[in-house]
């Protein structure tokens, strides 16, 4: 099911406009949770106009799980990002860091850019970082994130964290709730936060987010974590700014 292309807030509000990269293409679970500003699913979380694509049988428990997405599934994704790019994507994403596992199928379905994690920064940090960095990933549910989600990235390196034992949260995703605690969230990611570094030795050199709710929190994960943290909507104005 395709979504109409809806313009920045900002634009509608008589604010400045800031510059364009879209359009940008978004692969949508079929959820109807909350998203937040900086969440890749919030209409202002990129300047201009956004393009999304809402995926029927995408729903939350059929995504979060060990291993690769169904076959029927795959297919309606790469469908999404056909119809997207159809439509004028200039670069696609998706609204969940476990598809992941759908990058190069996804890559290979179009002609345009495709980042669908944050976890394919991971050999980028890994470069960057040296050697023996310590990245962590804080991740949605680390019972459902396996090496597979990694893409021949995954290391010693990694450090994992999870929500899965957040009462807001994780709740409310998994149970598509209409509304969230954005407070107690918080207070619940700035706790694996901490977890995350503990499991680190006290010392990380990067974080990634891997579940993209997470971003509209960044700053209270980098307070709480110590380390500089890369989310996927940053991946995705990155690579526009310098591809439109």
């Amino acid at each position: 099911m395709a979504d109409d292309p809806r313009p920045s807030p900002r634009a509608a509000s008589g604010e400045a406009p800031r510059p364009d990269y879209g359009p940008v293409g978004v692969i949508m679970l079929n959820t109807h949770f909350p998203r937040l500003p900086g969440d890749v699913g919030h209409p202002d979380t990129f300047e201009g106009h956004v393009l999304y694509h809402r995926v029927t049988d995408a729903r939350v428990a059929a995504v979060v799980k060990p291993g690769l997405m169904s076959e029927p599934l795959a297919n309606a994704l790469l469908d999404a990002a056909r119809d997207l790019e159809r439509r004028g994507a200039a670069i696609i994403t998706t609204s969940c860091g476990f598809l992941s596992t759908m990058q190069e199928r996804l890559r290979a379905a179009v002609s345009v850019p495709v980042v669908s994690s944050a976890l394919v920064l991971l050999p980028l940090l890994r470069a960057g970082c040296g050697p023996h960095a310590r990245i962590g990933v804080l991740t949605f549910d680390t019972r459902a994130l396996t090496a597979s989600h990694f893409g021949g990235a995954w290391g010693p390196d990694v450090v994992l964290e999870g929500l899965e034992l957040s009462r807001e949260f994780h709740a409310v995703i998994a149970e598509d709730r209409p509304a969230l605690d954005a407070a107690t969230a918080e207070g619940e990611i700035a706790l694996a936060a901490q977890r995350l570094r503990a499991r680190a030795g006290g010392t990380l050199d990067a974080v990634v987010l891997e579940c993209t709710n997470l971003a509209p929190f960044l700053p209270r994960i980098r307070a709480e974590a110590g380390a500089p943290v890369f989310d996927l909507a940053a991946a995705v104005r990155w690579m526009a700014r310098d591809l439109l």
